[in-house]
């Protein structure tokens, strides 16, 4: 956790010293007026990590219901685990009596020097090389959305794209600082791979969302790798790899959605 988790968020102290408390504004919502579920992630990561004083390595989260602009979302942490190294974290985040989100998280401060990771980054040109992402709301003159703190490059592969395979390089230019938060805020794109294999226009709610730490000293620019692995009655499923510019896997993410034909349904 770091100050600059804290500030984006504007999370402010709660009742108790494992509680902070978000309000919720247009810039941490979706385009459609609720609050956007890599906001939920990374908010519960960085109550998660200021109460176990530990980094996180991994966090997931179900989502319940929405909250929407003007509302006080309560995060409430409980230490369910306390070992020499290794912490874990059962976060949960309210409006009043209606549950918006839990989360599990698992924290460690064992020393680091044993490094390692399988595989390699994709080999695209660099984000400056990339065209700019633009989804098709961001033309419709709608309410500043946490859409509008991110700056997306598309490598535009159509024959990959049609199968669910989006390479997309991103960078948050107001969240300064690498830390587990910002890469669980953005690793919330998974449904953007499957509405661009499917050729429709995107809108989803997110049932989970999981994120794996690997290493959270973050670059700039981060290169997500995503993959939309299956639908099934509605419901898409995949997973994204997130790796630093100089080729360093960073996260592993996983998420679950229910795919809408448009505007997202609040009801659920």
């Amino acid at each position: 956790m770091t100050q600059a988790d804290i500030d984006f968020h504007e999370l402010r102290p709660g009742a108790s010293d494992t509680e902070m408390v978000l309000t919720v504004v247009d810039r941490l919502c979706t385009p459609f007026g609720f609050l956007y579920g890599g906001t939920g992630i990374s908010a519960a990561a960085t109550i998660a990590e200021t109460v176990a004083g530990k980094p996180l390595v991994w966090i997931t989260v179900q989502y319940v219901s929405n909250a929407f602009p003007g509302e006080d979302v309560t995060f409430a942490a409980t230490v369910v685990a306390a070992g020499r190294s290794t912490t874990q974290i059962q976060v949960n985040a309210h409006v009043g009596e209606r549950t918006i989100l839990t989360a599990l998280c698992s924290h460690t401060d064992r020393p680091t020097g044993d490094e390692v990771h399988r595989g390699s980054a994709p080999a695209v040109p660099s984000p400056e090389e990339c065209e700019r992402f633009v989804m098709p709301f961001e033309s419709t003159g709608q309410a500043t959305s946490f859409v509008d703190a991110m700056d997306r490059r598309l490598y535009h592969d159509p024959a990959a794209l049609a199968e669910g395979h989006v390479v997309m390089w991103v960078r948050m230019p107001t969240w300064s600082g690498p830390s587990a938060a910002r890469l669980g805020h953005v690793a919330d794109i998974v449904p953007v791979a499957l509405f661009m294999s499917l050729g429709r226009d995107p809108g989803a709610t997110s049932l989970d969302n999981t994120l794996r730490v690997i290493d959270p000293d973050a670059t700039e620019w981060v290169l997500m790798d995503v993959e939309a692995q299956g639908l099934s009655r509605s419901i898409g499923h995949g997973q994204v790899r997130i790796w630093s510019q100089d080729g360093r896997l960073l996260a592993i993410g996983s998420q679950s959605a229910i795919l809408r034909n448009s505007h997202i349904n609040r009801s659920g």
